[in-house]
């Protein structure tokens, strides 16, 4: 769904104001937060290895949810994916998309990125997800809805055998596995279902080996507060067509396209729009500035916009999150 700039209409200056006014508001506010996630609980690296057989990973379907026009309800969707309805208000529109295979997913750069998988009600799901640096070594980003079903009373929480499996390929799993151990997300996403806050981390567990995350595969830096106009790699395990999950994909350069107007329909700041075609799958995937820095992760997409992608901005609220799992 991402695809590179080339004449690309941006959201118009009063979205823009409206976000900065947002931002300008909660700027400065990131402290640690009172504890909150969900611990998740005998589930080890040799019992996910020997469950995560290579037929169960393909068979996972991607997790999808709607975007902020419509209600905020993730779904297990067979390929292809559902993306959100469509919508009267204008959205920056990418022209066309590269979201080019990865030659090699085991090498220094990629092999931070990987593959999410869990059980959730009787059904195998997956998304895409990131190794950050963090004191404890072990934190994986993602997006909310590949950690937390519903926004509200009605939510629930994806802790069945939730692993991440870096450099993934064709099934092979060449890190290891790591368990999650912890579960948490912004507290927008998790009580509202606010696509504007659709960011999730977990804390996982050592490999098989023994080894912490980090130390296995290494961790991108993370930054938070910046201006939403940065050129990003884009990461993940895109399963809808014309993908089919089994390979790490990168969107390289995708520049800032301008902010998506429905956003504003929610509290905090407006969701940013890049060119990459995104399916199904890659929802959680990475994106990177300035070679290793984690400044956005893919949320959400258009039907009649397969091109251009969408994420939510890393500010106060995704700081906050990342306090809160960073020394856990």
């Amino acid at each position: 769904m991402n695809e590179r700039r080339s004449g690309v209409r941006r959201a118009g200056a009063g979205a823009i104001l409206c976000f900065l006014a947002i931002l300008g508001a909660t700027l400065g506010t990131a402290s640690a937060a009172s504890p909150s996630g969900v611990a998740v609980g005998g589930w080890s690296a040799a019992s996910a290895s020997r469950f995560w057989t290579p037929a169960r990973m393909r068979s996972a379907v991607p997790v999808e949810v709607a975007g902020p026009g419509a209600s905020a309800a993730a779904s297990m969707a067979a390929a292809p994916p559902a993306w959100a309805g469509p919508s009267v208000a204008p959205k920056p529109v990418a022209p066309h998309s590269d979201f080019a295979e990865v030659p090699d997913p085991t090498d220094k750069v990629s092999r931070v990125n990987g593959a999410i998988f869990f059980e959730f009600k009787g059904e195998l799901g997956r998304c895409s997800g990131t190794s950050v640096n963090a004191p404890n070594m072990s934190v994986v980003f993602t997006a909310g809805h590949c950690v937390h079903e519903l926004g509200g009373s009605g939510g629930g929480w994806y802790r069945g055998r939730w692993t991440f499996v870096p450099g993934y390929r064709y099934g092979q799993r060449p890190f290891g596995v790591f368990p999650a151990r912890w579960l948490d997300a912004t507290r927008r996403w998790v009580s509202e279902g606010n696509e504007n806050f659709d960011v999730a981390a977990a804390v996982v567990g050592r490999n098989e080996k023994g080894q912490r995350l980090a130390a296995a595969v290494g961790a991108d830096r993370i930054a938070f507060n910046l201006p939403p106009d940065q050129v990003f790699d884009v990461h993940g395990y895109p399963v809808g067509r014309p993908f089919d999950g089994e390979t790490q994909r990168l969107c390289r350069g995708a520049g800032f396209l301008g902010h998506d107007p429905e956003s504003v329909l929610s509290p905090g700041p407006l969701t940013l729009a890049i060119p990459c075609q995104v399916t199904g799958g890659a929802s959680g995937g990475g994106w990177t500035i300035n070679g290793n820095v984690l400044n956005g992760v893919t949320d959400y997409g258009y039907p009649e916009d397969p091109m251009t992608d969408y994420g939510a901005y890393f500010g106060p609220e995704v700081e906050r999150l990342y306090h809160r799992v960073a020394s856990r």
